[in-house]
């Protein structure tokens, strides 16, 4: 996709968060987004509550610990992800059109002979009633491939992914009307990992991304003075691009003691030296721990249970909240035969429960996730309840 049709995408993206979420009350003060932020979220990851530093397995461990390559399987031949499609949405955006629904075919109530006016009435209420909530879009791409030798592993990919965010002030005060928070990644990742004879593994990646943002608080009257050209004044004034390479080691030891436990500590250093887009921002190197074990159970397949500490020493700048850095949960398989499996996850993540079903039949894997992102400055300040569907064709 080519920068021009991105920022169309954006723009249209923008036209309908301004339509859902518009409203021009008096003002007052709304807390602002402080979402950490990240590439890409892996469905699998994101079920465990966030927990990935010290399992991985798969191609999208290149996205928290190159290192985790280590733990696909040896023998299985290709891991192939021709299409890796994720959809995410919040629940202000669900509910929001539900109760615009309802508006919408609401009668006559008054009993004046007149539809319209109760139905404009009752989609006024629905847009003060979501004034100041987050509105959360999500699209992605992941197409990947890896491969384990005993010693070798690797992977490649490349990832598309457009996020938004928006959140409507009453529109008089210094918040403005409607502020947005919105990129577009779009690029390639590649990473290699070494496995050692005493149950350490090494690994490193190398990525290249493109970023368009859109970060703007737009106001009452600058919507009004650009509303004939807002696609225009979007890409030409407000968006942003740049360009940037990122760098990430990482390592897994697997601890001898408690073999039954199978205990596993794991490092990585994402985004070595920041990662630089210019006028389109900086995404910050981060230190990384996690733990996991992975204990033999009778009749179920496997279990995997994680804890993770992400960016130890603080270098994203919306906070230092130790809360918000934490993850833990795992992963149940309970089936696996050649042609079909299942596996349910659960966690905590940034102190909030998370949850995740994996169905693969044949080539086709359907992924369900449900999570909640804390958009404020604390864990348990302002949660933000998201649906994740990934549909990955592949094997």
């Amino acid at each position: 996709m080519n920068i021009q049709n991105k920022s169309m995408l954006m723009a249209a993206i923008l036209l309908v968060t301004i339509f859902i979420s518009g409203t021009f009350s008096p003002a007052t003060a709304q807390p602002v987004t402080k979402e950490y932020p990240y590439f890409y979220k892996s469905a699998r990851a994101m079920g465990m509550g966030g927990a990935y530093i010290a399992i991985g397995g798969r191609t999208d461990t290149l996205f928290y610990n190159p290192a985790g390559l280590g733990n696909m399987p040896v023998g299985d031949g290709w891991e192939i992800n021709i299409l890796g499609l994720t959809g995410e949405i919040n629940d202000n955006v669900i509910d929001f059109a539900d109760d615009l629904w309802d508006a919408f075919d609401l009668g006559d109530v008054d009993m004046d002979g007149d539809e319209d006016d109760d139905q404009l009435r009752a989609v006024n209420d629905v847009l003060e009633k979501y004034t100041g909530d987050n509105l959360h879009l999500r699209l992605s791409d992941f197409a990947s491939l890896g491969k384990r030798t005993e010693s070798i592993a690797y992977a490649f990919g490349g990832l598309a992914s457009v996020k938004l965010d928006g959140i409507a002030h009453q529109g008089l005060g210094s918040n403005g009307m409607l502020e947005v928070n919105g990129d577009a990644y779009y690029g390639g990742i590649g990473g290699i990992n070494y496995t050692m004879s005493n149950g350490l593994n090494v690994g490193a990646s190398l990525k290249f991304f493109y970023r368009d943002a859109l970060i703007h608080t737009f106001t009452a009257r600058e919507l009004v003075d650009n509303e004939d050209n807002l696609e225009d004044y979007i890409t030409d004034e407000l968006l942003e691009n740049g360009s940037a390479f990122g760098f990430d080691v990482g390592a897994l030891y697997n601890i001898p003691a408690l073999a039954s436990l199978n205990p596993t500590v794991g490092l990585s250093l994402m985004n070595i030296g920041d990662m630089d887009f210019g006028d389109a921002g900086v995404v910050p190197m981060t230190v990384n721990l996690g733990f996991a074990i992975n204990p033999e159970i009778p009749v179920m397949h496997s279990l995997l249970i994680g804890l993770d500490y992400v960016d130890v020493f603080n270098n994203f700048d919306q906070d230092s909240d130790v809360g918000k850095r934490l993850r833990f949960g795992g992963e149940l398989k309970v089936l696996k035969k050649k042609l079909a499996s299942l596996s349910l996850r659960a966690g905590l993540y940034q102190g909030y429960p998370t949850f995740g079903a994996d169905l693969c039949l044949g080539v086709v894997d359907v992924n369900y996730v449900t999570y909640a992102e804390e958009v404020g400055a604390y864990a348990g300040q302002d949660d933000d309840r998201r649906h994740l569907v990934m549909i990955n064709v592949g094997w």
